[in-house]
């Protein structure tokens, strides 16, 4: 898969894949507008996105009703290296299924695809475009 990001003026940045498009602008405290999500309230955007999506295919295999689903995340900002620290996702759903549906959902939830890629994270390898990489 490929992702391409654009500078587009000021701090704000295009994300474009598959025909999709993500505007991104950094906080004014971080020299942006604040016109759009940043990168890093994006990332917790996605990560409640992914979960939510494995419980919701979770619960449309089994018929679990869905009405008022949603995940409401919560994180904090960690400092030296600045990044995204604790990360809280709380599931809502209506109406309120048994301790046993909510035990198999928090299970599927926690095989979703950006934890697994948290618990064993991606090699990074940065380069400049039009260098061999090594």
């Amino acid at each position: 898969m490929e992702l391409t990001v654009q500078h587009l003026n000021g701090m704000r940045l295009l994300a474009t894949a598959d025909g999709h498009r993500v505007v991104l602008d950094a906080a004014p405290e971080d020299g942006g507008g604040g016109t759009a999500m940043g990168a890093p309230q994006l990332f917790v955007a996605a990560m409640g996105t992914c979960i939510l999506e494995f419980v919701l295919n979770s619960c449309r295999l089994r018929g679990v009703p869905v009405e008022g689903l949603s995940v409401e995340m919560v994180h904090e900002e960690a400092p030296r290296p600045r990044r995204v620290g604790a990360l809280e996702a709380t599931i809502h759903i209506e109406p309120d299924p048994s301790d046993e549906v909510k035990r198999r959902l928090l299970g599927v939830a926690r095989h979703a695809t950006l934890i697994s890629t948290l618990v064993h994270p991606p090699e990074v390898r940065l380069c400049f475009g039009g260098e061999d990489e090594e």
